[in-house]
C-alpha cells in the first residue's frame, strides 16, 4: 500500500462504521471503482488542509489567533465533507436514472431475442448494448458471473445489490420467478416494458403540470425576496440619515417616528439579509427537489444557482435603489 493510501485509510477510520458502510453502498450504486476509505480519506485531507489554511491566516498577517477564523475553518471543513457525500449521492442518483431510462428498451430487446428462439441467458447477454450505459455494465456483470458456480437467477438478483432502482429490482424478481414457473417470458417482458414506459410518461406529465409552481417559487426567491430586502435596507438608511440631520426636539408635522432611536442599522440588516437569502435558497432548492424528483437531496444541486442568483439580484437592486432614490431625500 502506498503511503498516500495509508494516510487516507487512517483519516477514514475516524468516521463511524455505519457512515462508512452507508457511503460505501452509495459508491457502489454510483459505479465508483475507488474504495470508500480512499474516497472519504481524500476528502477529509482536503477539508483539513482548507481548514488549517483559514485558521493560519491570522498568524501570518496579524501574528495572533482569532476565534472567528477558527469558526470559519470548522464551517469550511464540514461543508467540504458534506460536498464529498453529496457528490457520491448525485452520482448514484444519476446512474439510477440512466438505468431506469434504458430499462424499457432493454426489456423489449430481451423479449425480441426470446421470440427469436434464444435461451434466457443468451437473450439477456446479447441485450447488453453500449447505448444502455450502466444497465449494460450490470448485465455484463451478471452474465459473466453466471458462468461460475452461482446460478443465473442468483447473479441476476445480485444486480439489485449494485443499483438503487426499485423498478429494476421488481423487474428482476419478476423475471427470475417467471423463469422458475415456466411462464411466457417474451410476453411478460413486453408488458413490463410497456408498463414502465407508461409510468415514466405519467411522471413526466406530473412534472410538467407543476412547472407553474416551480416558476412561482423561483420568481419569489430570486426576484421578490432580494428586492424587498433591498427596499427595507434603503428605508432604514433614509430614516437613520434623517434622524442625524433633523433636530429631534423640534420634530413635528407627523414625523414623530423620527424621535425614536433606530436600533436596526443598515449594516446589521444587510448581514441578516445575506443569511436569510442563503437559508431561503437552500430550503427552496430542497422544495424544488421534492416537486421534481420527490427527494429533498435532489434539489440541493440547484442550491448554488439559487444562492448566486439571489445575491446578484440583491446587490444589483440595492445599488439601483440607492442611486435612483437616494438623491430624493
Amino acid at each position: 500500500m502506498r503511503p498516500k493510501d495509508k494516510i487516507y485509510l487512517n483519516f477514514a477510520r475516524v468516521f463511524p462504521n455505519s457512515y462508512r458502510n452507508h457511503l460505501a453502498s452509495i459508491l457502489v450504486y454510483g459505479g465508483e471503482k475507488k474504495n470508500v476509505d480512499y474516497w472519504l480519506g481524500s476528502g477529509t485531507v482536503l477539508a483539513l488542509l482548507m481548514m488549517f489554511k483559514i485558521v493560519l491566516i491570522p498568524w501570518v498577517f496579524f501574528g495572533a489567533f482569532q476565534r472567528l477564523y477558527f469558526i470559519i475553518g470548522v464551517i469550511v471543513f464540514l461543508f467540504i465533507e458534506f460536498l464529498v457525500y453529496l457528490f457520491a449521492y448525485f452520482k448514484a442518483e444519476d446512474r439510477t436514472a440512466r438505468i431506469e431510462k434504458a430499462l424499457p428498451d432493454a426489456l423489449q430487446l430481451i423479449a425480441a431475442n426470446l421470440k427469436a428462439g434464444m435461451t434466457p441467458y443468451k437473450a439477456i447477454k446479447l441485450s447488453a448494448r453500449k447505448e444502455f450505459g450502466p444497465l449494460a455494465e450490470e448485465i455484463d456483470y451478471a452474465t459473466s458471473h453466471a458462468l461460475g458456480t452461482e446460478s443465473f437467477e442468483t447473479t441476476l438478483l445480485r444486480i439489485s445489490e449494485r443499483t438503487n432502482s426499485e423498478t429494476l429490482d421488481r423487474a428482476l424478481k419478476l423475471f427470475t420467478s417467471a423463469m422458475k414457473s415456466g411462464a411466457h417470458l417474451a410476453k411478460l417482458l413486453e408488458d413490463l416494458g410497456n408498463d414502465i414506459s407508461q409510468t415514466r410518461e405519467l411522471k413526466n406529465e406530473l412534472i410538467t403540470s407543476t412547472k407553474t409552481y416551480t416558476a412561482f417559487i423561483l420568481f419569489t426567491i430570486m426576484v421578490g425576496t432580494p428586492l424587498l430586502l433591498a427596499i427595507s435596507i434603503h428605508f432604514v438608511t433614509i430614516v437613520s440619515e434623517m434622524q442625524e440631520k433633523s433636530n429631534i426636539s423640534n420634530v413635528g408635522f407627523g414625523l414623530e417616528f423620527l424621535a425614536g432611536k433606530v436600533v436596526i442599522t443598515p449594516d446589521f440588516l444587510t448581514k441578516m439579509s445575506l443569511v436569510m437569502l442563503v437559508l431561503t435558497s437552500l430550503l427552496a432548492s430542497m422544495l424544488l427537489g421534492v416537486i421534481k424528483e420527490g427527494k429533498e437531496k435532489q434539489g440541493l444541486r440547484y442550491a448554488p444557482m439559487l444562492i448566486i442568483g439571489c445575491l446578484t439580484v440583491f446587490y444589483v437592486s440595492k445599488y439601483i435603489i440607492g442611486n435612483v432614490f437616494g438623491n430624493l431625500f
